[in-house]
């Protein structure tokens, strides 16, 4: 596939290997993003207020785009990411030989660097930019904070590690299976959409619902395993495993960097939690009423 088709943005990462070149280099392809995005969001917002108001069934017309916003960048990413993985033949070859030892090794770094990251990558970041950006219009309740952290730490915490999996081409791939994750963001801000317009009790609701339950085990929770058991046998935080992959390391911080791998499994595992919880809880619901 022609990535270079696909984006605005060259997919030649060059620059001194710093950390503030790889930072300079990557946000100066992302931060055309950010704007596009925030322009999306207005674009959505004003429509919005002219045709519906400055609220929609009491709730801001600012965070409906939003949702909006989200759902574009999700619906874009998703099948891209999700078409990369299956082209990838490392990526393959880590969930069809769970455990084996090549492609753990592969999945810190290949012959050929994945160009789908470098492509999708700056979006997702320049996104992540404009979500920022918008905070005030999260819809944050005091119910909600735990998860508002997270996903603040979410945001924050892949602006700042994502850019050297790409510049210094370490651990990129599985950059790659975090963004095919915003497939499971594309239905739970569609479940959000369909709550806030007044059709929870909707068979629409119910089986988004349903498909968000099932991806999130399958694809968050499930698709773990493999990753894990893959930095298990080539832990990318090794200096070891950096020094013979690049001699004099990858960079100061790839060690603290790689390790934040771990973070995304951990949330989801909180998150995990929280979405049987809630499925247990709706279907429960339903069983009564019928």
């Amino acid at each position: 596939m022609d990535w270079q088709s696909f984006v605005f943005h060259d997919l030649i990462f060059q620059g001194e290997s710093t950390l503030q070149s790889m930072y300079v280099v990557t946000y100066s392809k992302a931060t055309p993003y950010a704007a596009f995005f925030l322009g999306l969001w207005a674009l959505y917002a004003a429509c919005l207020w002219w045709k519906l108001g400055r609220f929609i069934r009491d709730i801001s017309s600012g965070t409906w785009a939003l949702k909006l916003m989200m759902l574009t960048h999700h619906g874009v990413i998703t099948p891209l990411a999700l078409w990369s993985m299956w082209q990838d033949p490392v990526i393959r070859q880590l969930y069809s030989c769970i455990g084996c030892k090549e492609a753990a090794q592969l999945m810190n770094r290949a012959v050929e660097a994945p160009l789908a990251v470098r492509a999708l990558t700056p979006v997702t970041l320049g996104y992540f930019v404009a979500d920022l950006v918008l905070l005030s219009q999260w819809q944050l309740t005091k119910g909600s904070q735990v998860e508002r952290y997270l996903m603040l730490v979410h945001h924050i915490a892949s602006m700042g590690v994502w850019p050297a999996a790409i510049y210094f081409d370490w651990v990129a791939r599985y950059v790659i299976i975090m963004l095919s994750y915003e497939s499971t963001s594309f239905l739970l801000t569609l479940l959000w959409v369909l709550n806030a317009a007044g059709y929870k009790k909707s068979l629409a609701y119910v089986v988004t619902g349903f498909l968000f339950t099932i991806l999130f085990i399958l694809l968050r929770l499930v698709g773990a395993i493999p990753q894990l058991i893959a930095m298990y046998w080539a832990p990318p935080w090794s200096d070891s495993l950096m020094q013979e992959a690049q001699p004099g390391g990858i960079h100061w911080l790839a060690w603290l960097f790689s390790q934040s791998l771990i973070l995304p499994h951990v949330m989801n595992l909180f998150w995990g939690a929280k979405v049987v919880e809630g499925a247990f809880n709706t279907f429960s619901g339903l069983l009564k009423n019928n």
